[in-house]
């Protein structure tokens, strides 16, 4: 058994996710990449080995309890805790697969025009996911452990603008779990943060995003790799605390 540190990322397979695990990899992290497409999973495991990383990769689905237990199962398996966690899936529904954020709200994305299940399902994968996969790995967290939720700055009370009401309530409870975690953490010395990574080009945000994904990537791995004494409970982007 390897003694390099784990990182398991979800949502490992394509964007941040990927990229965020390509990025601990060169800082010697052993990577457990999950997601939901188990074809797009093989192809990203297959890359990241290719660079030589130490890779394990699962497919699983986050809105589903009995699959949830098989990630923790596959998680046991690894015999070794885990020191990262990155909770990275998640989705847009009310924007499509390749929205441009910048143009103009349509009925898909409207707070009263939206589709009620683009909204409920964005709600159940982005938030209640995230709250199940964390709650099933929480006991094999190692001490000292960190867990970055990737939030929004669309999230923020004090940035929020029109339009995606699923997406902006989903990272706003993101945020809310953060702060709340964090207190519950903090006897077994487990920083938890949230981070926004920026407008990145990837699928969710569009050939018009400002920032590449590498990036956006970095605010998240400088999240995962805190000292001790780092903050917690705090929204990040680059580093930097931003309005909730």
């Amino acid at each position: 058994m390897s003694n390099l540190p784990l990182a398991l990322i979800t949502g490992g397979s394509r964007g941040l996710g990927f990229e965020t695990a390509r990025q601990l990899g060169r800082l010697g992290y052993r990577l457990f990449i999950a997601s939901r497409t188990k074809s797009t999973l093989e192809n990203a495991a297959r890359t990241l080995r290719a660079e030589g990383y130490l890779v394990t990769a699962h497919a699983f689905d986050m809105q589903d309890a009995a699959s949830i237990e098989l990630l923790v199962d596959a998680v046991k398996m690894k015999d070794a805790s885990i020191d990262v966690l990155i909770n990275c899936a998640g989705v847009m529904y009310e924007a499509g697969s390749d929205s441009d954020l910048k143009a103009e709200i349509g009925s898909t994305a409207s707070v009263l025009r939206s589709p009620e299940r683009n909204v409920t399902d964005t709600i159940a994968i982005n938030m209640i996911g995230t709250w199940s996969v964390t709650r099933a790995l929480a006991p094999y967290l190692a001490r000292g452990a960190r867990i970055v939720n990737v939030s929004s700055s669309m999230a923020s009370l004090g940035e929020m603008g029109p339009g995606y009401y699923g997406y902006r309530a989903s990272k706003a409870g993101i945020n809310v779990f953060t702060r709340t975690l964090a207190y519950e953490m903090r006897p077994r010395g487990i920083l938890v943060n949230s981070v926004c990574p920026g407008w990145v080009k990837t699928n969710m945000g569009g050939p018009g995003a400002t920032r590449d994904v590498a990036e956006g990537a970095a605010g998240i791995v400088w999240a995962a790799t805190l000292p001790p004494d780092g903050p917690t409970g705090g929204f990040f982007r680059d580093g930097q605390a931003i309005p909730w």
